[in-house]
């Protein structure tokens, strides 16, 4: 509870929240946790095993990918490729016990740290009412990782 609180102050310390927005996430005593990834699999893959812990124990969980995951496969690219990945992730998370998984569409390979990202995630936060974020390492080696960590200083990583 201590996190969720330094985190709802840092957000209202930003400007990223208002008081008149911040309500208390849950009502039924169980942790609200959204987690982001640059692509479907992320997630499952980064914090696939503390999501599984959590939804166990009854908490709300949700996956974010910010991109289809469109590119980047040897053999199989754009719809049926996101296609694909999309309907894997989909499986992994009711198999994880996540209760949503989004997938915004946008291009792989083409995810930058803007003022929209920006809104987009505090949009997604706000939505879920989360009372803990994971986002990805904003020093992460690949290139389209870092981006969405990069637009926020107060986080936790993973």
């Amino acid at each position: 509870m201590k996190l969720h609180y330094c985190f709802v102050t840092l957000l209202l310390a930003a400007g990223l929240l208002t008081a008149q927005q911040f309500q208390p996430a849950a009502t039924d005593g169980k942790l609200r946790i959204i987690v982001f990834g640059a692509h479907p699999d992320d997630c499952e893959v980064s914090a696939g095993g503390v999501a599984a812990k959590y939804a166990k124990l009854g908490h709300h969980v949700k996956f974010v990918a910010l991109t289809t995951g469109d590119n980047g496969h040897q053999t199989v690219g754009g719809g049926a490729l996101a296609a694909r990945r999309r309907a894997e992730s989909a499986e992994a998370g009711k198999r994880l016990g996540v209760e949503a998984y989004d997938v915004i569409e946008n291009h792989s390979g083409e995810l930058m740290p803007t003022l929209d990202m920006r809104r987009l995630v505090v949009r997604q936060i706000r939505q879920w009412r989360a009372d803990l974020v994971m986002l990805p390492r904003p020093w992460d080696y690949h290139r389209i990782i870092a981006p969405p960590a990069s637009s926020f200083r107060t986080r936790r990583t993973w």
